[in-house]
C-alpha cells in the first residue's frame, strides 16, 4: 500500500467519525446556564413583567387576616365627663351617732382628664384586648352642696371570637380600685374606697387588618352583682396608620357603674358615668 495515498483519506475517515459523534458529546455534557424555576417562569410568561418585578412582587404580597396582628396603643388621653348620682347614709362611717339624715342626688357634669394605655392582638377568629385607665375626676352640686372626688384605676382583659364575618362574641373581666371622697354641706368629708372585679359579656366589631384606616367598635355589659351592680361600657375608635407601623387613633369611650358599698352597716350607693373623646398613639406590628 502507498502510505503516501492512505494517511490522507485516514485523516478523513477520523474527521468524519468525529463530527458525527460531537452532537452526543455536546448533547452529554451539563449545562453551565442556571435554569429558573418553573414558577418563575410561568410568571414571566402570564405576566409578561420582567423577572426583577415579578420577584419584588412575591415578597410583598400583603398579609392575610390569618396573620399575627399586635397593636400597641402606650400614650392614650381621655378627656371624659363626670356625673354621679349618690345615696349617702347618716354618720358613714360611725356606727352610732345621732339621727341625723344622710343625702341624696346627682351632681353636673364636669371635664376631667384621665391617661390610658392599651394592646390589642389578633390571630385568625381570636383577638384579646387589654387596655389600664387612671383618672382622677370631680363634680359638684351647688343647693344642697354635695362634693364628689373621685381616683379612678381599672384593668380590663376581654377575649373575642369572630362569630359572622367582623362581629365578635366577647368575654372578659373588669378590675376597678375607687376612691371616694365626699362631702355633704358643712360637715367633714368621709373616704371610701371600693374594690370591684366585673364579668363581662359584649359585643365587638373590627375592621379586618391591614388597611391604612381601621375601624373599632364594642359594646360589654356586666358586674352582675359580682362586683359592681351593674357595669356597662361601650366606645368607637378610629386608627389611621400614617408609617407601615406608626399612626394614630381617635375615638370615644363611655363607663356606667352602679354600685353599693357597706362599711360599719352603712351603705354608700353610687351611680357614676364617665363619657369623653380619646386620643392616643399607636404602633402596628
Amino acid at each position: 500500500m502507498n502510505t503516501k495515498n492512505s494517511l490522507p483519506v485516514a485523516i478523513v475517515i477520523l474527521v468524519v467519525a468525529v463530527g458525527l459523534g460531537a452532537p452526543d458529546l455536546v448533547a452529554a455534557q451539563p449545562s453551565t446556564k442556571a435554569r429558573l424555576p418553573v414558577d418563575r417562569i410561568d410568571a414571566e410568561r402570564t405576566t409578561g413583567a420582567p423577572r426583577a418585578l415579578v420577584r419584588d412582587a412575591v415578597v410583598q404580597t400583603p398579609s392575610g387576616e390569618d396573620d399575627l396582628t399586635i397593636s400597641i396603643y402606650p400614650v392614650l388621653l381621655w378627656v371624659p365627663a363626670f356625673t354621679a348620682t349618690t345615696g349617702i347614709p347618716p354618720f358613714p362611717d360611725l356606727p352610732g351617732g345621732p339621727d341625723r339624715p344622710g343625702t341624696s342626688g346627682s351632681t353636673s357634669a364636669s371635664f376631667d382628664g384621665a391617661a390610658l394605655a392599651g394592646l390589642s392582638i389578633e390571630k385568625a377568629r381570636w383577638r384579646l384586648d387589654a387596655d389600664g385607665i387612671w383618672a382622677a375626676v370631680a363634680s359638684q352640686r351647688e343647693t344642697p352642696r354635695l362634693d364628689i372626688n373621685l381616683d379612678i384605676i381599672y384593668g380590663h382583659v376581654s377575649t373575642g371570637w369572630k362569630i359572622y364575618k367582623d362581629l365578635s362574641v366577647t368575654a372578659g373581666v373588669r378590675r376597678v380600685a375607687l376612691k371616694y371622697d365626699i362631702q355633704i354641706e358643712e360637715r367633714p368629708s368621709f373616704v371610701r374606697k371600693p374594690g370591684i372585679w366585673d364579668p363581662l359579656v359584649g359585643l365587638a366589631w373590627h375592621s379586618a387588618p391591614g388597611s391604612r384606616f381601621r375601624l373599632h367598635v364594642a359594646a360589654e355589659g356586666g358586674g352582675f352583682g359580682v362586683g359592681a351592680d351593674v357595669d356597662l361600657s361601650g366606645s368607637v375608635r378610629a386608627d389611621i396608620r400614617l408609617l407601615p407601623h406608626f399612626g394614630l387613633t381617635l375615638g370615644y369611650s363611655a363607663l356606667y357603674l352602679k354600685l353599693s358599698d357597706t362599711v360599719l352597716e352603712r351603705t354608700l350607693e353610687v351611680k357614676q358615668t364617665l363619657h369623653g373623646p380619646v386620643a392616643g398613639l399607636g404602633f402596628y406590628f
